[in-house]
């Protein structure tokens, strides 16, 4: 596999941002797993001097196993936490239940989700549709207008088990299994889409129908889902293939096939010329919306980075031109986010540096790059993006000089579009207690997660290692299992006002 966006409880009065000496003036405790520690300010790479209070760096772990991630917030502050892993069975697969141990965690280990509505200090288990799946190359996906969350997963775990998926779609390897609850995960819609081999790491989008598109009925948003037909493309780059969207106009009960985004070896977009598109399991060219209910997409081909953009709920990707009718050419960029505003942001890595890019007129001119790195990281192995308003914030595991153990980062700035944004930047494990020990174990570290919940808080999500001997909830029993991993959910609690 290939290594490759956070709901906030409202908390009372200023309590939640103010730093631990003056809640302690107030007799306020902190936030759970907030403190001492404050994030630094820094710009373009460099530390800077903080204009005024600098978050707090918090950290938790939702008591649970954890693997490859994602962490979404939605409208109401619930924090939504993929996976929260378990391990029953033989050899920690949930193909044989009840069978005796041991149980070591293993890439198909059974799993769920990890809600919080405490902002961190409690998490509930949730079996989305009923049942438990396996907890790799998932996808979550909160529609932030409506709250209703949106989850994908390869195949049940273990196969077969009552819940809302009929048996019949419970073989593995068969179909994407597409769920959404637009309850916090209480109730729960399932669909399965055919046929799909195990698609690895697809995405969900939401955004207001097209002027002259079709329109929601019974909610307000337009969904979109985009997935590889098979698993394994990093393993088989010539075999034929492609990436298909899906469009729901139901919230995600039902879904119908739109558009092949991707194909090849013969592209889908003929400026790619005899150059197959590139899509693989990990690669970050998925649809994102726009306030006018467009869509937009990078499509990356020979050495070329073009920009798309639907007008037609995903029907069509015409690549968009430039001012003098040439396809549009953009700078390199590995993540694409459009804000309310329909402002562009590029985010691109360059060795240990994270760039980021932005275009305020439909991509067709873009700003300098901006460094989002924080000062000192040497490498960067994950990392993902997240936006919200002109806030962007990215989550990355990375190393400093002479070390090859991982720490997990946030950086965040609340003023994107300035051309040279002030940064804030901390890592949520403490100083010399790494997340990661060496280099990740494969097949459980493809992806982590970033998001910006509603109040503006940047939230992260990491796997962590298990030591031998560890007693937190997500690794014990584990004795030291490459394969087993704990849960870190991480964010900069910013002073309120």
């Amino acid at each position: 596999m290939i290594r490759r966006v956070l709901t906030i409880a409202a908390v009372a009065g200023l309590a939640a941002g103010l730093a631990p000496g003056v809640l302690a003036a107030q007799g306020r405790p902190a936030p759970p797993g907030c403190g001492p520690r404050h994030a630094q300010a820094n710009q373009a790479g460099t530390a800077a001097v903080s204009p005024g209070p600098a978050p707090l760096v918090c950290e938790t772990q939702t008591g649970f196993g954890g693997a490859e991630t994602r962490i979404a917030v939605s409208s109401d502050g619930t924090v939504v936490y993929e996976p929260a892993t378990v391990t029953p069975g033989l050899a920690g697969t949930g193909f044989v239940p009840g069978a005796p141990g041991p149980r070591p965690s293993t890439s198909l280990q059974p799993g769920g989700l990890a809600l919080s509505r405490d902002h961190g200090a409690t998490w509930r288990f949730v079996k989305p549709a009923g049942l438990t799946w396996v907890a790799q190359d998932d996808q979550l996906y909160v529609d932030r207008r409506t709250g209703r969350i949106f989850y994908y997963a390869l195949s049940p775990n273990p196969a077969p088990q009552s819940g809302a998926a009929p048996v019949a779609d419970q073989e593995p390897a068969g179909h994407a299994h597409l769920m959404a609850s637009g309850d916090d995960g209480r109730t729960w819609s399932y669909a399965a889409l055919s046929p799909y081999v195990e698609s690895e790491n697809p995405r969900f989008a939401a955004g207001p129908p097209a002027a002259h598109g079709p329109r929601p009925v019974n909610y307000p948003d337009v969904t979109y889902w985009c997935g590889n037909d098979m698993l394994f493309y990093w393993a088989a780059p010539d075999v034929p293939a492609y990436r298909a969207c899906y469009r729901s106009l139901d919230g995600g009960r039902s879904w119908s096939q739109t558009s092949l985004l991707f194909s090849r070896p013969l592209p889908a977009h003929p400026e790619c010329g005899t150059n197959s598109e590139v899509f693989d399991a990990g690669d970050g060219n998925y649809p994102e919306p726009a306030p006018d209910g467009s869509l937009y997409v990078t499509v990356h081909c020979g050495s070329a980075t073009f920009l798309a953009r639907s007008t037609d709920e995903a029907s069509s990707w015409p690549i968009l031109h430039d001012r003098h009718g040439r396809p549009l050419v953009i700078p390199a960029t590995d993540e694409l986010r459009v804000d309310e505003r329909g402002n562009l942001y590029s985010l691109h890595q360059d060795g240990a540096r994270l760039l980021l890019r932005t275009s305020r007129d439909g991509g067709l001119d873009w700003s300098a790059p901006v460094n989002l790195t924080a000062p000192g990281v040497t490498s960067i192995a994950e990392w993902y993006a997240a936006e919200r308003g002109s806030e962007i914030a990215v989550s990355y595991l990375g190393a400093t000089s002479g070390s090859a153990d991982l720490d997990g980062y946030i950086s965040a700035t609340r003023d994107a579009l300035s051309p040279r944004p002030l940064l804030w930047s901390a890592t949520v494990n403490p100083p010399g207690h790494p997340l990661v020990q060496g280099a990740p174990a494969q097949a459980r570290d493809d992806f982590i997660g970033a998001d910006i919940g509603p109040d503006g808080t940047p939230w992260a999500s990491f796997f962590t290692s298990c030591p031998s001997g560890s007693t937190s909830p997500g690794c014990a029993g584990q004795s030291g299992d490459p394969q087993a991993s704990g849960a870190v959910a991480g964010w900069l609690q910013f002073p309120s006002g």
